[in-house]
């Protein structure tokens, strides 16, 4: 589906046809689409998301294909796959809007099953997190230490976003890419020759 859409009201009909639990779950997808509006940078507005039969999952594309970030770990969850037949999984790609307006822009759908092998063979891994604190003071720190000092980061409760860095950012780059552009199949001509006798 290319052409742009009111995003929240066409989740809302896939979640009244797949899901028969936890179907409040799209409250939070709609508060996080309606920030993903509001983010200036167009990375932070690309989203994936997945409808199952107990509920929805929304998080950034970037995210998913970096190693163990909730997002990552979430989307391959093994019990997910183990039902990606159940599952209807969308690249939703938010246009940019001010509060209040209605959420637009592109939905886009996947093979979740085709779609989580990738993630599963690509993702690269953490190598540092850009902590941003609410003075507005922001610092990097290896995956490793913020992991060491994870609660004792958290615990101070003044945290304001958290950003997960790969080691080579052009890679990532390329890798989505690829995924939003997939390379086209070429059609084959058959050719006139007749076989070797």
């Amino acid at each position: 589906m290319e052409r742009k859409i009111e995003i929240i009201p066409f989740l809302a009909g896939i979640v009244k046809a797949n899901t028969r639990t936890y179907q409040s779950d799209l409250t939070f997808d709609e508060k996080r689409l309606q920030a993903a509006m509001l983010d200036p940078v167009p990375e932070n507005r690309v989203l994936l998301w997945m409808c199952r039969p107990c509920g929805t999952w929304c998080f950034s594309e970037r995210e998913v294909f970096l190693r163990d970030t909730e997002a990552f770990l979430t989307w391959t969850y093994e019990d997910y796959i183990a039902q990606a037949d159940q599952i209807k999984a969308y690249r939703i790609t938010v246009d940019p809007g001010y509060p209040g307006e209605f959420v637009l822009g592109n939905v886009q759908p996947l093979d979740y099953g085709k779609q989580v092998e990738r993630v599963m063979r690509l993702a690269l891994p953490i190598h540092q997190v850009s902590l941003t604190f609410d003075d507005g003071e922001t610092c990097a720190i290896s995956y490793r230490d913020y992991m060491a000092q994870y609660h004792s980061i958290h615990g101070q409760g003044n945290v304001q976003h958290i950003g997960y860095l790969p080691e080579n950012e052009g890679e990532l780059a390329s890798l989505l890419y690829l995924e939003r552009h997939p390379p086209k199949q070429r059609f084959r001509r058959p050719s006139n020759r007749l076989p070797p006798r």
